[in-house]
């Protein structure tokens, strides 16, 4: 009898094992689908990056400015909220503020980035770390000033900081809308600058222009003044650092995106 008992409640537990939640696989699947489609996002991500250097040629006033009137075109003005109180109701639930220093500039607490390689992803912000200063919804970008005037950004949605989405109001964007200029401020004299490819309907860092500017001059791109796009190819630029007894001397780039 016990013989038969035991023979029944195996045969019972075999048909619930064979009977496991459809939905719980389905569930498991769907996650490892979206594993594996953001793994290959990121990995064509890397190969595009590689793809893009940079040649600088310095060029006088006169070839810059005839080319920036055979060329200029009005950018799309990028929605930037200043306040607070309405930036605070549209980020409910993703960013908490302390408003006990100042209740037009908090400081931010954290942050619960909504989606992206960082999904479901927390950061905890320190103390006195960064300010509001604006967001921009349709870059999901919160930008923020730390200490000396730094900026700060940080991507609401995939949870990129400021060395690779820079500060929104640096960005100049080619007319097809694929490449831009953006770069943000670093608390000294200087800023930095980088270039961004569109990829998967997302802007993503393709060239440290700063770094590859110097490379190639050995003048250190300190501050850019004006820029504008003649196509998707060629970047023209000021560089406004260079002070003498004389006033300012601006020297004019013309930069040129090539693919390897």
């Amino acid at each position: 009898m016990r013989k038969n008992c035991l023979l029944v409640f195996a045969a019972m537990l075999f048909i619930q094992s064979c009977q496991s939640p459809k939905k719980e696989q389905q569930t498991i699947n769907k996650e490892e689908s979206i594993l594996i489609n953001t793994q290959n996002k990121n990995i064509l991500s890397n190969k595009e990056v590689g793809k893009y250097k940079i040649t600088v040629e310095q060029i006088d006033s006169l070839q810059y400015h005839s080319q920036k009137a055979k060329h200029a075109y009005n950018q799309d003005q990028i929605k930037k909220i200043t306040d607070f109180s309405l930036a605070k109701k549209l980020l409910k639930g993703i960013v908490e503020f302390d408003e006990s220093v100042s209740s037009d500039n908090p400081m931010i607490k954290k942050i619960n980035f909504t989606n992206g390689t960082k999904s479901n992803h927390t950061k905890i912000i320190e103390p006195f770390e960064s300010y509001f200063i604006a967001y921009f919804p349709s870059e999901n970008i919160l930008l923020c000033e730390g200490g000396h005037s730094t900026d700060v950004s940080y991507n609401l949605k995939t949870g990129e900081e400021t060395d690779d989405i820079g500060n929104p109001e640096y960005i100049n964007t080619s007319k097809n809308k694929q490449f831009r200029l953006n770069g943000n401020f670093d608390g000294q004299d200087c800023s930095s600058y980088f270039i961004q490819k569109k990829i998967n309907n997302q802007f993503v860092k393709v060239i440290q222009l700063d770094t590859e500017f110097e490379k190639q001059t050995k003048i250190w791109l300190c501050k850019i003044g004006n820029s504008f796009w003649e196509d998707t190819r060629y970047l023209y630029l000021t560089e406004e650092s260079n002070y003498t007894e004389n006033g300012l001397i601006k020297r004019y780039f013309k930069i040129k995106i090539v693919q390897s």
